[in-house]
């Protein structure tokens, strides 16, 4: 698993209330994969950074971890600090004492032996380095004889700018020759494999935000070894959100009050989700909306709720077929463009840039 964020603060949605029950139930969540470890008795569990919000996690969230930790003695648990969660000597993993079996990975330079496993654990990046620690793992000679996996939390195929974290190709992951590789920073699930190495970034267990839809959750797998040596890995993705985040598009064309407008968004929310609804369409001028009233309407038919109006009015255009001025040149122009089309596809692309322009000459602009 990765990316859990305990006690992340969750202002954006601000409510105190519904703040703390994502607050809980991140923690919920890390309860239930430790339940899972112990009804199956996984050997290892594998956290790839940003465990935790450094600047807003409680000493209490911790000591918690800690004592569900202790219950998990038969697991070894291998920690990889992230950006969120940086090893430095004001850290939770430095102040507190975790017990025998918590692994906080800290250097690219020591390779963790778990000697009941017969298992490598390299990592590189925890100090926010990967250029300098990548060589360090490159010239490390692996064994085929022992399972070797490589632990890092940073930023996989993505443009190398100067925000992104510990950036780096999955090609040059790869061509360590690692058995399995977890990964962690990035909130989605994606696999990436060659014949040697599979590498499984598992995304956030649960979603955080809006630009992460989709399913979330954690990789729960096992790796065996044949007589020849050769390791293949089985993996599955458990699913574990709580709830989800959605980006609706609503077209709200021909609605003619706030009523018609809750109903046609309630056909498409649930109780337990959260969402970022995007009005589109084009309503009367008659009509004047009340975007607070939704809101309003709708605050107790899902957890959370937000609106973007991006409506424009639909303009009565015939009334100015007989006018002088631009907007009728206007109109006349697109009316007889529209007769010479054939498809409605064509025709109603220009019925659009009809209304747009109309609000762009009556406004100024185009809200």
């Amino acid at each position: 698993m990765s990316d859990l964020h305990l006690d992340m603060p969750f202002t954006s949605l601000g409510d105190t209330d519904k703040a703390n029950i994502r607050k809980k139930e991140l923690f919920d969540c890390l309860k239930s994969i430790a339940e899972r470890i112990m009804a199956q008795n996984i050997d290892l569990l594998i956290i790839g950074g940003d465990f935790f919000e450094d600047k807003w996690v409680k000493g209490a969230t911790i000591s918690a971890v800690k004592n569900l930790f202790s219950e998990l003695y038969r697991t070894e648990i291998i920690i990889c600090p992230g950006n969120h969660d940086p090893l430095n000597e004001k850290s939770y993993y430095k102040a507190f004492e975790w017990g025998s079996n918590v692994h906080i990975l800290e250097d690219s330079r020591q390779v963790l032996y778990l000697e009941k496993y017969n298992t490598c654990i390299y990592n590189m990046g925890t100090g926010g380095n990967v250029k300098n620690d990548y060589p360090v793992i490159l010239d490390k000679k692996l064994s085929d004889e022992k399972f070797n996996f490589l632990v890092f939390h940073g930023t996989v195929d993505m443009p190398f700018e100067e925000n992104n974290y510990n950036s780096i190709t999955s090609k040059e992951i790869l061509s360590l020759g690692m058995d399995y590789v977890a990964l962690g920073h990035m909130h989605c699930y994606f696999v990436v494999q060659n014949e040697k190495t599979i590498m499984i970034n598992p995304g956030s267990p649960q979603p955080l935000g809006f630009d992460e839809e989709g399913r979330h959750g954690y990789i729960q797998g096992k790796i065996v070894a044949s007589d020849e040596n050769t390791k293949h890995a089985e993996t599955e993705f458990i699913s574990a959100a709580s709830r989800y985040y959605h980006k609706l598009e609503v077209n709200i064309s021909e609605c003619i009050s706030d009523k018609a407008v809750i109903d046609r968004i309630l056909a498409e929310i649930t109780a337990e989700d959260l969402y970022s609804v995007s009005l589109k369409g084009f309503i009367s001028e008659e009509y004047c909306m009340d975007i607070k009233n939704i809101a309003e309407a709708l605050y107790k038919s899902c957890f959370f709720i937000k609106f973007k109006n991006l409506t424009a009015i639909q303009f009565n255009y015939e009334r100015y077929l007989e006018d002088p001025g631009i907007k009728g040149e206007f109109v006349r122009r697109i009316m007889d463009m529209q007769k010479s089309e054939t498809t409605d596809e064509e025709r109603e692309t220009l019925f659009m840039a009809l209304q747009y322009g109309l609000q762009a000459l009556e406004n100024g602009r185009v809200d």
